[in-house]
């Protein structure tokens, strides 16, 4: 390797360990939620908690899904989003013939414990009751009826 070439190749590698000094857009932007009510109410993300009619359930509240930059942004990623702390893995359907069948949104993610997320409409939040089938459990099953009253 001729000398110029080994010094172009030492710069371009050292530019890039220790950067150029351009400012860039954050790219860093991933979707976030609330691991408690609480910090939902302290981000301003914080829509409705509901009351579960079933003892798997801890808890359950919906919020609108938000993008935490690195440069301290907080804004509106999409729609609404209902997410519930349950004791066992486990999906949800909005029809009994969904469930039976084991078609469910089961999208659970780790934040320390594991929570379900599943997309609300507009009229669903504007419900104070919120109807649904529950599918998992032990015996991979529909365990039957999921009732969420939202709390006043």
């Amino acid at each position: 390797m001729n000398k110029k070439t080994q010094i172009v190749l030492t710069s371009v590698s050292l530019l890039s360990m220790i950067g150029c000094g351009f400012d860039v857009p954050d790219r860093t932007k991933i979707t976030q939620i609330s691991e408690t009510i609480e910090e939902s109410k302290a981000k301003g993300v914080f829509l409705a908690e509901y009351k579960p009619n079933r003892e798997i359930i801890k808890k359950a509240w919906a919020e609108i899904p938000w993008v935490y930059d690195t440069l301290g942004n907080i804004k509106r990623q999409r729609g609404n989003e209902l997410y519930i702390e349950a004791k066992d893995s486990i999906g949800l359907s909005r029809t009994w013939e969904r469930c039976m069948n084991g078609d469910t949104s089961n999208n659970n993610i780790s934040m320390g414990a594991e929570y379900l997320f599943f997309d609300l409409t507009e009229e669903e939040l504007s419900k104070d009751t919120l109807i649904y089938y529950i599918y998992g459990g032990k015996k991979r099953k529909c365990m039957g009826e999921l009732l969420l009253i939202k709390k006043k």
